[in-house]
């Protein structure tokens, strides 16, 4: 039975992407923010929290180290890039399944095992779906593609995280674990049956491996040192902070427990966080394509750090449980709707600058380093909250969105640039 490629039109192409990210929002989702959840629930201490958030950053942030095989082995024979990607969303369902016979709590090391392999995967078939986009994606596309493509991770994050943390509750933990690995094969098929690499045709992997191997390096060296200098400026910007991220990431979570929510209010804020994310993402991509990225992003940018000021002060002035439970969602809600329009324009800026040839390594070199930056982003505020309370992580956050600010308005890509 044939099944239509997506990819082979410009709805399908969004489509496809959009779904293909769900299902690294999923794990994700699971691991930084109900687990996390979970975790603070049992006191467990906010420092070794934040140690397992920056852990599972860790194979994203270098996930630049094996992107190159990408590139190199497509396996035309099994699919192409699309083998890849099958191979690992499989591992990623195998993974997430072992953490069922853990007790979490007093398997706590094993867990961060777990969590680090699950992720390695994950960023594995991510280095696979994006070498697809930066191949496939066109031009004026491309901003709208990755609003799409990370308004899918949004909403998968929102099932893996907010959907299980509601879930908890009701079914408990290890119910919510096979549900959401059944979510993840249900995306494993929906890949296996109408995606297709367009690639294995036009790109044949039967040369030799020393020629190939050559111009790879070749094509990576034009990519980034003969491309102008596009492709160095955004991969400074790449290991700046993001914008202001304490509000997106594993400080969300403590912090809404330690406010004294239960379960389901915990993920009630959460799901709001991700579902403004996510419309986020879409609107910055389509703001972006239509009135320039650069100024889009730096608006976005800046504007992270307004609710993030906000909550700080109130912190400040009456304590966390004393900002009622309105304030606070109100400016989670604000920052998760700019915080995800930061992403639907920012990596397009990278998409833009990487050489299609080496698409893989070179658009994965600028996201990994862009997860090293949230790896440390946790980790610092996982300390900084443990001895100096939340307030102090939030000024602190909200100051260091100066640091890309500085650096956006010199954004360039391949395509601007004259050689």
């Amino acid at each position: 039975m044939a099944f239509r490629n997506l990819l082979a039109t410009p709805r399908g192409r969004l489509t496809a992407f959009c779904l293909m990210y769900v299902s690294e929002g999923i794990p994700y989702g699971f691991t930084s923010a109900a687990i996390v959840a979970y975790l603070r629930t049992q006191q467990v201490a906010l420092d070794d929290i934040g140690l397992l958030v920056a852990l599972l950053f860790i194979p994203w942030s270098f996930k630049w180290a094996w992107a190159p095989m990408i590139d190199l082995f497509r396996f035309n024979a099994l699919g192409g890039r699309k083998a890849w990607i099958v191979f690992c969303t499989a591992m990623m369902v195998a993974s997430l399944s072992m953490i069922l016979l853990l007790d979490v709590v007093s398997n706590f090391r094993f867990l961060l095992v777990l969590v680090v392999v699950n992720n390695l995967f994950a960023a594995t078939q991510d280095v696979a779906i994006d070498s697809l986009a930066v191949s496939t994606l066109r031009p004026e596309e491309r901003a709208r593609g990755n609003g799409f493509m990370f308004g899918g991770q949004y909403a998968g994050i929102a099932l893996g995280g907010a959907g299980a943390i509601a879930l908890f509750g009701l079914i408990g933990f290890n119910a919510t674990l096979v549900i959401l690995c059944a979510l993840l094969a249900l995306n494993l098929l929906f890949i296996v049956l109408f995606v297709a690499d367009p690639d294995t045709d036009a790109r044949p992997a039967d040369g030799r491996f020393r020629e190939t191997l050559v111009r790879f390096f070749s094509e990576l060296r034009t990519g980034f040192l003969g491309s102008g200098r596009g492709p160095l400026i955004a991969l400074l910007y790449s290991i700046l902070p993001i914008g202001s991220m304490a509000l997106a990431y594993a400080t969300l979570s403590t912090l809404l427990v330690d406010f004294g929510l239960d379960e389901g209010g915990i993920s009630t804020v959460q799901a709001i966080n991700t579902v403004c994310g996510a419309a986020g993402c879409v609107i910055g991509g389509f703001l972006a394509d239509r009135f320039g990225i650069r100024r889009i992003l730096f608006m976005a940018c800046l504007g992270t750090a307004v609710p993030a000021l906000v909550l700080a002060t109130l912190i400040s002035a009456q304590g966390l449980t004393g900002i009622g439970f309105s304030r606070l969602v109100a400016m989670v809600a604000i920052h998760g709707l700019i915080y995800g329009c930061v992403f639907g324009s920012r990596a397009a800026v990278f998409m833009g600058s990487a050489n299609p040839a080496v698409g893989a390594t070179m658009f994965t070199t600028f996201m990994a380093m862009s997860n090293l930056a949230v790896s440390i982003a946790n980790y610092w505020q996982g300390q900084v909250a443990e001895n100096f309370g939340y307030a102090a992580v939030l000024y602190l956050d909200a100051a260091l969105v100066i640091l890309p600010l500085s650096v956006i308005p010199f954004l360039r890509s391949r395509e601007e640039v004259r050689t």
